[in-house]
């Protein structure tokens, strides 16, 4: 398995029910990726539907969807796995807050957001499993927005494997400049901590409901260096390579120099 991987991360608008608009949204930037070879392109939460947290609101996503079907068909034909954001149905139910992973071999994931904010909790469900996927060349684990506040989950999912984790994010609040300074806390604690990958992509500018994003993208890389990083409040798109064997060269490091994948030594039968 090859260890170089391009990966893309897009600052874009996501109009509330403008399913058409953010679907052409999505191909405009994965096309504009493709000359880049990306093999991987993280876009925002609820990036496909819009984030709104009314109850009813969002029509959620299914595998029948023309939105599913375009994506389906967009990955084929660019050969970039995307991972995009909706409010999504299945057979058992939701709706959840979830993030697709459409990839070129036809292969559908998905993960459902675990942990819901006060007010995503009226018009969703919660999602119960932290999976990871075993893409063609690299293994990612999905942190949603306000999760990335909890360090368990990180954890839980380079434990399970994930050697990038992606953060989609739909929030409002701060700067551009403010929400760089955050997450430069935040972000690179996760990516420090577990001796991985860290991608991050916000959303940018209205979501047709007057509500104004500030957009970030973001590349950290094992030590909690930042290999790449956009906070111009302009809908944006960042690619970098990473190497995973960098994972391994930081995790085996001699622990003089603190850089030792400390996770595996973990007590769990303390901490509850």
């Amino acid at each position: 398995m090859a260890t170089i991987v391009r990966v893309g991360a897009v600052a874009c608008p996501a109009i509330v029910n403008g399913l058409e608009q953010n679907v052409n949204t999505i191909i405009k930037w994965t096309e504009i990726a493709a000359k880049s070879q990306v093999d991987l392109l993280l876009f925002p939460e609820l990036s496909i539907t819009g984030y709104d947290v009314t109850k009813g609101v969002l029509p959620p996503i299914t595998g029948g969807s023309r939105a599913f079907q375009v994506l389906a068909g967009l990955a084929q034909k660019t050969k970039i796995t995307i991972a995009a954001g909706m409010a999504w149905r299945q057979d058992d139910g939701g709706p959840y807050l979830a993030h697709g992973l459409w990839q070129p071999t036809g292969e559908f994931s998905f993960y459902c957001k675990t942990h819901l904010g006060q007010r995503e909790q009226v018009a969703f469900l919660p999602g119960n499993n932290l999976p990871v996927f075993r893409l063609a060349n690299v293994t990612v684990g999905i942190q949603m927005c306000l999760e990335h506040h909890f360090p368990e989950i990180s954890q839980t999912l380079v434990l399970r494997g994930a050697q990038l984790l992606l953060c989609p994010h739909a929030v409002p609040r701060l700067t551009p400049s403010e929400r760089r300074e955050r997450w430069h806390i935040s972000l690179r604690a996760r990516a420090y901590d577990n001796c991985t990958y860290v991608l991050a992509a916000n959303q940018v500018g209205n979501n047709g409901r007057g509500i104004e994003y500030p957009g970030g993208t973001m590349l950290i890389g094992p030590t909690g260096d930042i290999i790449a990083e956009d906070f111009s409040g302009t809908a944006s798109l960042l690619t970098a390579a990473i190497d995973l064997d960098d994972i391994i060269k930081v995790r085996t490091t001699s622990q003089g120099k603190c850089r030792r994948f400390y996770a595996e030594s973990r007590r769990p039968e303390l901490y509850e």
